[in-house]
């Protein structure tokens, strides 16, 4: 019931905009209903249908909208305060889940500080929730002890009364206009593993951002900046060679090797040679826009409603193609010219004329 009262009070409202003006050109937070910056009409990405609920709408700002330098003041103790780098932290983070790692739950339009939800006065019977300095330090700790391979706590903030070593680090302002170099997004990575039968993994690392929809941590969530940057043991950054692909391909890696493994490079994918060409409208589409969930893709049959649920041939207005029909073809069904409605094939004139074929023959217009 509380979802079919959100879904009737968000038609009212997109109703009460559509009277007045487009809702894209009043004064709204766009991120509060769609996932990504710049929601178009192909992909709206939104996020809050058909289970609308306030709650769990999370607000994340980019890193160049964060401030350079905090200054972490709030418990009083035997340390002096830290002087954060938060804008540098914030731009390493997108490797490993973005602004979430720290803020990992924000109201609509307001990034909350720790405090809110995580008290000075710890409550020692809920380990879900630790107080202000177990929070602060959970945070921290991972990455600073596998970047120095130490828990030191004046690595962060000095003894009170040490004047010397805190005004070492109270100054941070060389970091005020530094940023993390551009992370580049490499297009194809070739492995060489120890595999005598498949020697070579051609992995296409834009493929699985740009098409798959993957985002940083959907592979890297368990890495840190030591992945990269560690000084001290470089053995850290092997890793297990499938863990980072297990989550998709579990089946693959325990049943079916060729799947990744080969003796030469190989090409990009082509979704050509499933049998189906995508068209002009289908090849902007991320892969599970019709396939399902990220990772492990359904397979679908070529018949129109294995996506457009509600369509039929009324309904189809066939200019899209770029071929606007004559009276004399547009009350025909699709079988007619595309034969077991294999769109993906050219379509064909024969079951009615025995004397015309396309493209020598148009039944219609062609259109932009």
């Amino acid at each position: 019931m509380r979802i079919v009262i959100s879904n009737i009070l968000i038609l009212f409202i997109v109703t009460n905009f559509a009277i007045s003006q487009h809702h894209a050109q009043m004064p709204l937070n766009c991120q509060e209903c769609h996932s990504c910056s710049t929601p178009t009409y192909e992909k709206p990405c939104l996020k809050i249908l058909p289970e609308f609920t306030r709650s769990s709408i999370t607000i994340f700002h980019s890193a160049d909208q964060a401030p350079e330098i905090i200054k972490i003041d709030t418990l009083d103790g035997d340390y002096e305060a830290t002087i954060f780098t938060h804008k540098l932290h914030a731009e390493m983070s997108y490797m490993s889940g973005g602004c979430k790692s720290c803020h990992h739950f924000n109201p609509p339009g307001k990034v909350l500080v720790c405090i809110e939800c995580h008290k000075p006065q710890s409550v020692e019977n809920d380990l879900s929730k630790p107080g202000l300095k177990g929070a602060y330090h959970r945070q921290c700790l991972n990455c600073h002890r596998e970047w120095s391979h130490s828990s030191n706590c004046t690595v962060c903030h000095e003894r009170k009364g040490n004047k010397e070593a805190t005004a070492s680090i109270n100054d941070k302002s060389e970091f005020s206009e530094k940023s993390h170099p551009k992370i580049e997004t490499p297009g194809k990575v070739v492995y060489k593993p120890d595999y005598d039968e498949g020697p070579v993994v051609t992995f296409f690392h834009d493929e699985h951002v740009n098409l798959f929809n993957l985002s940083c941590e959907s592979c890297h969530q368990n890495e840190s900046c030591a992945r990269c940057h560690d000084t001290h043991d470089k053995s850290a950054i092997e890793t297990e060679p499938h863990e980072n692909c297990i989550d998709c391909h579990e089946s693959d890696i325990d049943e079916n090797c060729i799947k990744c493994h080969d003796t030469k490079e190989r090409k990009p994918f082509d979704h050509a040679n499933t049998g189906w060409p995508l068209n002009t409208y289908h090849k902007k589409l991320y892969c599970n826009e019709c396939h399902g969930s990220t990772g492990v893709f359904k397979k679908l049959n070529k018949n129109c409603t294995s996506c457009h649920k509600n369509w039929t041939p009324g309904r189809f207005d066939h200019k899209v193609t770029g071929l606007a029909l004559d009276e004399t073809h547009s009350e025909n069904d699709c079988e007619n010219c595309h034969l077991n409605r294999n769109f993906s094939k050219k379509p064909v004139c024969t079951e009615c004329h025995d004397d015309m074929s396309y493209p020598a023959y148009v039944p219609g217009k062609k259109v932009k």
